[in-house]
């Protein structure tokens, strides 16, 4: 079972039809979102009301009201994602190593956003799909396929087979992220938050490209790294 907190979490949950086994509502916020419990009617699904106090002790101090206990979320195969048809060119996100729910969440929000084909991550040594890890993703998380790979050398590998051009992120790139030709079908790798992509993926990959900045503080945080590099790359 996995718990979903966050009244956008729960909307999204109940349209991507994300099986739910029970629904509890805050009685303040029972009050003031008469909507909400509308479109409950209109699924037919039940609800309980619960104290501040109940729900801050089941679902944390976050839940804004709202909370679920839901069925787990699933992971794609990699086969999955490289066979899901699609018109167009595809686009893959791979991170590296990021170990930070709240990057993560906000990742699978910038896939979300940009139509992202799906991310690939490790199985070691990195984030998983958390509580959290849904909840920042505000509903995100239903609409974006996650993969979780044992070896992501060989993820990659994978994917040039399937003609996907890897691409790296590196500070010191030559090409700029809209270097990139908007024809490829790319698997585009953000590194961990401390060191950067690691030796195995960057042997692995076709191109190196950086974000052009003219500030003065030339770091960025790994999930505005990656918003910025999608909507570039897009």
């Amino acid at each position: 079972m996995f718990k979903i907190y966050g009244k956008n979490c729960i909307n999204e949950a109940i349209r991507a039809e994300h099986k739910i086994y029970q629904l509890d509502i805050e009685e303040l916020a029972d009050k003031k979102d008469p909507n909400f419990k509308n479109m409950l009617a209109d699924k037919g699904i039940k609800y309980s009301i619960l104290s501040k106090k109940a729900m801050d002790k089941k679902y944390g101090e976050k839940h804004q009201g709202f909370g679920a206990i839901a069925d787990e979320y699933n992971y794609v195969t990699l086969e999955e994602l490289i066979n899901k048809p699609k018109n167009g060119r595809k686009i893959f996100l791979v991170l590296d190593g990021i170990e930070d729910p709240h990057n993560f969440g906000a990742m699978i929000r910038s896939c979300d956003a940009f139509s992202i084909d799906g991310i690939i991550i490790p199985k070691n040594r990195s984030v998983s799909i958390t509580e959290a890890v849904a909840h920042v993703s505000t509903g995100a998380i239903e609409y974006v396929p996650i993969c979780m790979v044992n070896n992501l050398a060989q993820a990659l590998r994978k994917l040039k087979e399937n003609n996907v051009w890897v691409v790296g992120t590196d500070a010191s790139a030559k090409e700029e992220a809209s270097d990139i030709a908007k024809d490829l079908n790319i698997a585009v790798i953000i590194g961990s938050e401390g060191f950067g992509m690691s030796k195995v993926c960057k042997n692995e990959c076709d191109y190196y490209i950086h974000i052009p900045m003219t500030g003065h503080v030339n770091s960025l945080n790994a999930s505005v790294s990656c918003g910025i590099i999608l909507a570039l790359l897009v």
